[in-house]
């Protein structure tokens, strides 16, 4: 197959046309001009960000030379497109050469696209679909995508419109007759379609495609063309009649997915929550040498013995010891740090508040910190406080360790009484420092939502040639206690960002200045500046360094919320549920739900449901069942109180979730990155005027995204509900129809009044519940004897005014009195709308009896009362 596949490729490679490169259509209907003379697009096929189209301006665009995506294709936020079949009729394979994470076929957010439509694909040579959000599309539960990819097993297919809500009729069903080629799919036998006009037609079309005995490829784009392959193409072989038969066979092979589910019995545990973290003692003596041997102490509180440390080389070194020992508050015995060359500061020791030095080393000292090359910090002695209650302190050789970080330590733990003379060295701790700075002042901070422009003040030593430049250090701080070495070894891990900034001219009389871009919107950021300074043999040379000061940039427009859910509880009522935004960027001043009525499905209007093999329609009101709400509402956080606790998950469930989650979010971030390409160029600007940094092709359809809304299918203007929700993630819309579909829009905003400080809507659909007798046939049944040949009742009856969705079809119930069993029949909707009820031919005379009902969307009505009629023989008429 995957040979005979290939070949079909490079035969259509020799189609005439012209190739082109890659396609980034947006904004504009109009853009898509650009296709007109494509047949093959050597590269990728966007279309996207078009919110004011409507669905007029794709009528009569079409691209029917386009055969050939050697990438992949993605359709996002495209407004007005309900179908792909008259834009692209001829495309035939994306070959996913490269893909877009992972896909090759991405259509997301879709809003009113109602079918793929793509029936001449036979191919995805590389690569999966994902088709996501899409809350009007159809169509998809009659595709069987192994007909065109290898491997569907990472296809991601899901929050579409509900199957039950899409009225799926394939190409002849509406005849009573079957025309697509029939395959299985989760125990499903049914035909396979695009649409209720195109049959799916087999990738192994493509491979016919290119045989002698058809002259042209126009063959196998026709619909139905490998619903029957032996009787629409004329085989040249007795080989080639048995692969068309191997391939149709192949199809009605059944397999059926079998999902196991593990039922769990939750334990009679109780649950007591510890106040803080649960305490953890470790037993016995405890030596540092690596980050394995670290690890090992991973959640203890409590050292019963002595630590060594002693560390010198390893990957992200600050970072694991901070993780592994920062829940560590009191050691029993004494803290030892012993050329620990990888060490720059203790402040992954983060909780350590006691050293009870129960045992001593050398029988003196309870803290001993020797020949420590690289240590810089012991801690931040304004945010940390630590008690030694016996034993000294021991300072040798820690040559970058200035004296004053010693003397503050001394004073907080209470050791300073007890020390001796030769206890702490001054002459070799610290002689390789510059421990004598001079404090730099911040003259400007300027805020934007993605940059934060700086200045200081002016710093020049004694010899300005020893000024190297400035060092700018920040990093997110989500709160204010951050330390100058957190996260930095002397192995290169460090958790600050450091930008080098030149020292000024000398002429120059401004302060220099830094700007930081690429920022977060409303994230705080720890921020200071230092100098960088050269060593020399001659003087000793001092610096400069801020403090550390904390800058939270402006806010901006926040993401979409998150995981909507909506229910009915009554005819007129919809209970909406959702979550917060992962970016708020800024504080949710309130959400803007706005709630659009949904036309019934026009197809609801076409067919006749009467007829033999028509599946009847039916809708269903939006419920969320309790495990569902459940799951919605879970967190991970523990049982507060006691009783039962919940059943803890599996590693392997743990671990499954986490990743789907995550793979979730990671596509929606790639796709939002993508799509919102940032400008390249622009010209330099100065630190005190920088253009805003960050523009992106999105704002130049900003004015048509504020204005999407009011724009919104104008002919609904009437239909529609606004509603401003402050100071909680769940509302109730109220005052709707009965049985009734609609499109709710969940729009986040961190300010009241400035629509650029709003999401992009967040979408969930829902239908009402049904009204309990609008269904029923108003008045009563009358009826008309006609003495036409042949003689007939002409029975009629009123529609129900206003009933739940639409009717679909009325049964009538009629019997000669004194039968014991009544004759029905089916009247569609198309035929009560010729008469207003239904002609009865009636052979025999007597007295006869009919009732009728109406089924809707929503099930059946009433039965109308009996009404009686007596048709006359033909000898009295």
């Amino acid at each position: 197959y995957r040979m005979r596949t290939r070949k079909a490729d490079f035969n259509l490679e020799l189609i005439n046309g012209n190739n082109s490169s890659s396609k980034n259509i947006r904004n504009n209907v109009t853009n898509l001009r650009s296709l007109e003379n494509c047949t093959i697009i050597e590269g990728h096929l966007k279309i996207l960000l078009m919110f004011g189209a409507k669905s007029g301006d794709f009528q009569g665009l079409s691209f029917p030379k386009l055969r050939v995506v050697t990438d992949y294709v993605l359709l996002f936020r495209v407004y007005g497109l309900e179908t792909l079949s008259d834009l692209f009729p001829n495309l035939t394979v994306i070959r996913g050469n490269n893909l877009f994470f992972n896909y090759a076929l991405v259509i997301y957010e879709m809003l009113q696209l109602k079918e793929v439509g793509l029936h001449s694909l036979m191919n995805i040579t590389r690569g999966a679909v994902r088709i996501e959000k899409n809350p009007d599309l159809c169509y998809l539960a009659t595709l069987d995508w192994s007909m065109i990819l290898d491997s569907v097993e990472d296809n991601f297919i899901v929050a579409n419109k509900n199957e039950r809500e899409c009225g799926d009729v394939c190409p002849g069903t509406a005849q009573g007759q079957t025309l697509c080629t029939q395959t299985t799919i989760n125990g499903h036998f049914r035909g396979r379609c695009w649409s209720q006009t195109y049959c799916q037609t087999s990738k192994f079309c493509l491979y016919l495609s290119v045989l002698p005995a058809i002259q042209s490829l126009d063959h196998c784009l026709k619909p139905h063309c490998c619903g029957d392959i032996c009787h629409k193409f004329t085989l040249n072989s007795l080989l080639r009649r048995q692969m068309c038969r191997n391939l149709i066979r192949g199809h009605n092979i059944a397999t059926t997915n079998f999902s196991i589910g593990v039922h769990k019995k939750c334990e009679e545990l109780t649950c007591e929550p510890c106040a803080g973290p649960c305490p953890k003692a470790c037993q016995g003596n405890k030596t540092i040498d690596s980050v394995t041997s670290a690890q090992a102490l991973r959640g203890c509180t409590v050292i019963e013995g002595n630590m060594v440390i002693k560390i010198r080389g390893g990957t992200n070194i600050a970072a694991e010891l901070e993780a592994s020992l920062g829940q560590i508050e009191v050691i029993k015995g004494y803290l030892s740090i012993r050329r620990a060359y990888a060490l720059v500061s203790l402040s992954f020791l983060r909780k350590l508040h006691t050293i009870k030095g129960e045992q001593l080393e050398a029988d003196s000292y309870a803290f001993y910190a020797l020949d420590n090359q690289n240590l810089r910090q012991l801690w931040d002695w304004s945010k940390h406080n630590l008690t030694i209650e016996r034993g000294r302190t021991f300072f040798h050789f820690n040559s970058k360790l200035c004296m004053s970080e010693i003397r503050k330590l001394e004073k907080i733990t209470g050791t300073k009484e007890r020390n001796q003379k030769n206890d702490i060295a001054a002459r070799t701790n610290g002689d390789q420092a510059s421990c004598e700075m001079q404090l730099l002042n911040f003259t400007s901070v300027k805020v934007r939502y993605n940059m934060i422009i700086l200045k200081w003040n002016s710093f020049w030593p004694s010899d300005y040639r020893d000024l190297l430049g400035f060092m700018v250090l920040y990093k997110e701080a989500p709160f204010k206690n951050v330390t100058e070495f957190d996260g930095q070894d002397a192995c290169g891990s460090n958790s600050w960002v450091i930008a080098d900034v030149d020292p000024p001219p000398r002429t120059n009389q401004e302060d220099p200045g830094y700007l930081i871009r690429s920022l977060k919107p409303w994230t705080q950021y720890a921020i200071m500046v230092r100098t960088q300074l050269s060593a020399s043999d001659e003087h000793q040379v001092h610096g400069a360094k801020s403090d550390i000061i904390y800058v939270r940039t402006n806010a901006s427009k926040p993401s979409g919320p998150l995981d909507p859910i909506s229910s009915s509880n009554s005819s007129s009522q919809i209970i909406l549920k959702w979550k917060p935004p992962t970016s708020p960027n800024g504080k949710i001043t309130h959400y803007r739900v706005i709630c659009h009525k949904q036309e019934e499905d026009s197809d609801l209007y076409k067919f006749d449901y009467c007829l033999q093999g028509m599946k009847l329609p039916s809708r269903t009101p939006t419920h969320l069942d309790s495990e569902d709400e459940q799951k919605w509402n879970r967190t991970e956080e523990p049982n507060s109180g006691g009783g039962c606790c919940t059943c803890p998950k599996t590693k392997m469930e743990i671990e499954k979730q986490q990743k789907e989650i995550a793979y979730r979010k990671t596509f929606e971030d790639y796709l939002h990155n993508v799509v919102f390409e940032s400008k390249q160029s622009r010209p330099r600007r100065s630190v005190e005027n920088p253009e805003p940094i960050g523009s992106t092709h999105f704002y130049s359809t900003m004015s048509s995204l504020q204005t999407t809304t009011a724009s919104y299918k104008e002919e609904e203007k009437d239909d529609k509900v606004v509603e401003n929700v402050f100071g909680r993630e769940s509302t109730v819309i109220s005052n709707l129809q009965h049985f009734t579909s609609y499109k709710i829009e969940i729009i986040a905003c961190n300010h009241l009044t400035d629509p650029g400080r709003c999401s992009m809507a967040t979408y969930v659909s829902a239908r009402t519940m049904p009204e309990l007798k609008a269904d029923d046939i108003p008045g009563p049944v009358t009826h008309e004897i006609v003495n036409e040949e042949p003689p007939h009742v002409l029975v009629k009856w009123h529609e129900p005014p206003s009933p739940n969705g639409l009717i679909i079809l009325y049964e009538v119930f009629y019997r000669k009195v004194g039968d014991t069993e009544p004759h029905s029949i089916c009247v569609s909707r198309l035929s009560y709308e010729k008469f207003g009820g239904t002609k009865l031919t009636l052979l025999q005379p007597g007295n006869y009896s009919v009732i009728v009902r109406a089924t809707s969307l929503a099930g059946n009505g009433s039965f109308t009362g009996t009404t009686y009629f007596f048709m006359p023989s033909r000898k009295t008429r």
